[in-house]
């Protein structure tokens, strides 16, 4: 056997050894993430993985390996960590409404391989999340022609839940009605308050009764269950099939590029991403919130997104919730939110995510 024939068979030797290690791995990092999911733990810690890194190197006797034997832990570690996040998207996905409402809609884009449970109101979605009763939840945040969704702000601040991403959904509005109904037969229009006014162009040139309705998809299911060809809903095409409705007029939304952005809640902070938002108190003198957006700007950072709140419990007074461009996880941003911090009455992080 020549120098050649000997260095595949033990590289052979090898590959063999590690097929087998790389599987008992696998196992261990299943178990660490059930054990975490189990017991409410932090699903991923960077800190950790650097300490790991720098362990593992350390095994490493001859120098010149140093390097390449630290791409390959990193590789090994980035693989270990989706397969974990295989194992944590099969876990429950809360969101609000009924099948077809747009927040069934975006919580199967985001999770298409989890279990979907619907909830009653926002607030119970927050519950779930809060309570562990889900691993996540998908909750309308905004809505690029109507506004941000206020009631979403006072969750977030009553719950202790996070942001650990964002998803945005163009959404088209249709009207819809009985598949033997026709236009000219519509009188009463039935709809989520949100869509109504998205549609209002549309409407304002109808003689229709706009009727609020706890959600759009409710409202197609209200129809299609009234068997009353006068009555229409407003809602998305796939309520449409769901429902068995026909689309009567079809993409009725005032503006052409209507888009809700919904986050995603979970119970723990993730601190990843080139984003992260914070909510936060100041009391209540002239001129202490210009201190905290000076505060911000003298740290380097770009606000871009700043909105108040009242307090229902303090009359006239207010909370801010905002949007940072910086990561969690670099020092510079640990100073500032200890400034922060300082200068407010209270402030929470709310989470961290990145905008594509």
């Amino acid at each position: 056997m020549n120098k050649l024939e000997e260095a595949r068979k033990i590289i052979n030797e090898v590959d063999k050894e590690v097929a087998a290690l790389f599987q008992k791995r696998m196992q261990a990092v299943e178990d660490v993430i059930l054990y975490k999911l189990e017991n409410d733990m932090p699903i991923f810690d960077s800190g950790r993985e650097k300490q790991v890194i720098e362990k593992n190197c350390a095994y490493i006797t001859e120098e010149k390996y140093i390097e390449s034997y630290k791409e390959f832990i990193q590789n090994l570690m980035d693989t270990s960590k989706r397969y974990q996040a295989s194992i944590i998207n099969k876990g429950v996905v809360a969101y609000q409404g009924t099948m077809g409402a747009f927040s069934h809609i975006a919580s199967k884009k985001v999770f298409p391989d989890s279990k979907l449970k619907s909830y009653a109101t926002f607030e119970d979605v927050f519950k779930a999340v809060a309570d562990g009763g889900a691993a996540y939840g998908v909750i309308p945040f905004e809505n690029s022609y109507t506004g941000e969704v206020g009631e979403v702000l006072d969750l977030l601040s009553k719950y202790d839940c996070h942001i650990s991403g964002i998803y945005d959904l163009k959404i088209d509005q249709n009207l819809l009605g009985l598949k033997n109904a026709e236009i000219k037969d519509i009188e009463k229009v039935y709809s989520h308050h949100q869509a109504l006014s998205q549609c209002q162009t549309f409407l304002k040139g109808t003689n229709f009764e706009a009727i609020p309705y706890p959600n759009t998809a409710l409202a197609a299911k209200f129809v299609s269950e009234a068997g009353d060809i006068h009555k229409a809903a407003i809602a998305s095409r796939e309520t449409a099939e769901l429902y068995g409705l026909k689309i009567l007029v079809e993409n009725i939304n005032t503006s052409t590029e209507n888009t809700t952005r919904f986050i995603i809640l979970t119970k723990k902070l993730e601190e990843k991403g080139d984003r992260f938002n914070l909510l936060f108190t100041v009391d209540h003198n002239a001129g202490q919130l210009a201190h905290i957006i000076q505060i911000v700007a003298e740290h380097g950072f770009n606000m871009e997104s700043i909105r108040s709140r009242s307090l229902h419990n303090l009359p006239w007074q207010y909370f801010f919730y905002v949007e940072i461009v910086g990561d969690l996880r670099e020092q510079r941003t640990k100073d500032l939110i200890e400034a922060m911090r300082k200068n407010c009455k209270d402030l929470k992080i709310l989470g961290s995510y990145s905008v594509k």
